[in-house]
């Protein structure tokens, strides 16, 4: 099955190159407490005091750009953003002048956003901030934020969600609320919007005994398509923690998920989910004085995305 599926994933550019049908990629990437990684000396700049500062080092900039200009994502929903205005400037920096930014205010050290290519999709009105995913409006947690965007100059139009849902085991009871949260988010655009091509996505922390059970019942209930279960299928994960921080060891789980509604899974290109970074080699784990210099340097997640025919609109 996996050697079937690469054979797809390798010949899927050119058989659309061949057709000359244009598409665009749609993903998340959690980067990691960006830009301070793990320097807890910076995030103490940043007036974030955690009860364990971590003594590592921070984001290596260029590093992470290169990944981003080498992906080539023209949309990406993104996570743990501490500076927004440098996250703003440096995609600019690196990426074109064309790659606009996008956030969600919140009381959060830890913003969600929107990096997308203006040249190739316009945000077609402001983005929404939904605080209800946060709670309360003087949480500490993460709101979600939407975008309406469509392809350039006609084409592909969608609503966009980012999350970043509550970490831990324990958070479950808290994300089963956020999970509560997003169902009304969702009926509320199918019933009301106009437009029923919906992406949900980002870090929803599927941590607890339940796992991948923790959304399963809501999506199937929304008829959305769990796109990143393709990766499950192919033993690959997003991102890696460390169960023990006092042995250089790391391990994968799949927490980075999108699914996609049954709507805008007609311009969804089959076969097309991709993971980057560290997480595209395919291992399980890691252990020894030497981590990958991705994890080390970038983030211990990985960007997640796929790929939609952009000239196409069925709705």
């Amino acid at each position: 099955m996996r050697l079937i599926r690469f054979l797809i994933l390798l010949l899927l550019p050119v058989f659309l190159i061949a057709q000359n049908e244009p598409v665009i990629e749609v993903g998340c990437f959690n980067i990691e407490w960006f830009p301070c990684k793990e320097d807890g000396q910076m995030m103490q700049k940043y007036g974030i005091n955690l009860r364990n500062p971590p003594r590592g080092n921070p984001t290596d900039v260029p590093a992470l750009f290169q990944l981003l200009k080498e992906l080539d994502i023209e949309l990406l929903g993104v996570v743990e953003i501490v500076d927004t205005d440098l996250f703003a400037r440096k995609a600019k920096e690196y990426l074109g002048p064309q790659y606009e930014f996008v956030y969600a205010p919140s009381k959060s050290s830890q913003k969600v956003g929107f990096l997308y290519d203006s040249s190739v999709l316009e945000l077609k009105e402001a983005p929404q901030v939904y605080m209800d995913v946060a709670l309360n409006p003087d949480s500490w947690l993460r709101p979600a934020l939407r975008g309406y965007f469509k392809y350039k100059p006609a084409g592909f139009d969608f609503h966009a969600i980012i999350v970043h849902l509550k970490a831990a085991p324990s958070g479950w009871k808290i994300r089963k609320k956020q999970w509560q949260a997003l169902e009304k988010i969702i009926t509320d655009l199918k019933e009301n919007s106009g437009d029923k091509d919906i992406i949900l996505m980002g870090d929803f922390n599927n941590v607890s005994r339940l796992g991948y059970k923790e959304f399963i019942p809501r999506i199937d209930k929304w008829n959305f398509y769990w796109a990143t279960h393709e990766l499950l299928e192919d033993s690959l994960v997003t991102n890696y923690w460390q169960p023990d921080y006092t042995k250089q060891y790391i391990q994968g789980s799949l927490i980075d998920q999108i699914f996609i509604s049954d709507d805008a899974k007609f311009e969804m290109v089959p076969n097309s989910i991709k993971v980057g970074g560290v997480c595209a080699e395919g291992r399980k784990s890691y252990e020894g004085p030497h981590l990958p210099e991705f994890y080390e340097k970038i983030s211990d997640h990985c960007p997640v995305f796929v790929s939609f025919k952009a000239d196409v609109d069925n709705d």
